[in-house]
């Protein structure tokens, strides 16, 4: 998203996008553990509800970026289940654009995202090509 700001002429860093992270703040700072997943679990009667109240008007919750009015946000938003964004599964990658002239049904590009296969992948290459810097 950062990249599509910047390539509309938008002179956005990191730290201009604001982002509704899924983790709760009173466990923010805390370590991943055990303890941590079994308090995260405490909290999913939260994500719950909000995602009865989307279902109770025939709609969908997704985690997206957006940008708008030059602010760019990422978190979870509801979206209709006749809008695009609302179709999307698994690791799909979707951009939808509203502008002047698609104002009223949006311009999408959708394709596969890479998976947890390829992405581990990626990964994993980064880190052999990284082995080559290091002194012997």
């Amino acid at each position: 998203m950062l990249i599509l700001a910047r390539q509309s002429g938008l002179k956005l860093e990191i730290a201009d996008v604001h982002v509704e992270s899924l983790v709760p703040r009173s466990l923010a700072l805390r370590p991943f553990s055990h303890r941590f997943f079994s308090s995260l679990a405490k909290h999913d009667c939260e994500m719950a509800e909000r995602l009865k109240r989307a279902q109770s008007r025939g709609a969908v919750l997704r985690y997206v970026g957006t940008l708008e009015g030059g602010r760019a946000r990422a978190g979870i938003r509801e979206f209709p289940h006749g809008h695009p964004i609302a179709a999307t599964k698994g690791s799909d990658n979707i951009i939808a654009f509203t502008t002047k002239r698609y104002s009223r049904t949006p311009l999408v590009v959708q394709g596969p995202g890479a998976g947890a296969d390829v992405t581990a992948m990626g990964v994993f290459s980064d880190i052999l090509k990284l082995l080559n810097y290091l002194p012997h």
